[in-house]
């Protein structure tokens, strides 16, 4: 076999030729190749992580139930901290006052 100038084409590239139009024709014919599996996307254990969200949420109106209780039952008293500290460098001082 030559090519257009009259040379002999090696043999090993006219296979390999071949076998890439062989491998081209087939990626044709069979479309494109995933190489990750179906199940790569999908969750391990659903059901499982179905529950453990549900037992959160539990424990979460349950945290809630507590603290509106808590707020029914009296007065808290909440401090900031840090918010004193920058309140007392801001306010300016007045003599005589603490």
């Amino acid at each position: 076999m030559r090519n257009g100038s009259n040379q002999e084409i090696p043999r090993w590239a006219r296979v390999g030729w071949w076998v890439f139009l062989f491998v081209t024709c087939l990626r044709v014919w069979f479309g494109p190749v995933d190489f990750h599996s179906v199940a790569d996307a999908q969750i391990p254990d659903g059901g499982l992580q179905r529950k453990q969200q549900l037992d959160e949420i539990k424990m979460t109106n349950q945290y809630l139930s507590e603290i509106k209780q808590l707020l029914k039952s009296g007065t808290i008293n909440v401090r900031v901290q840090g918010a004193d500290n920058k309140a007392d460098a801001a306010s300016p001082r007045v003599p005589g006052s603490p």
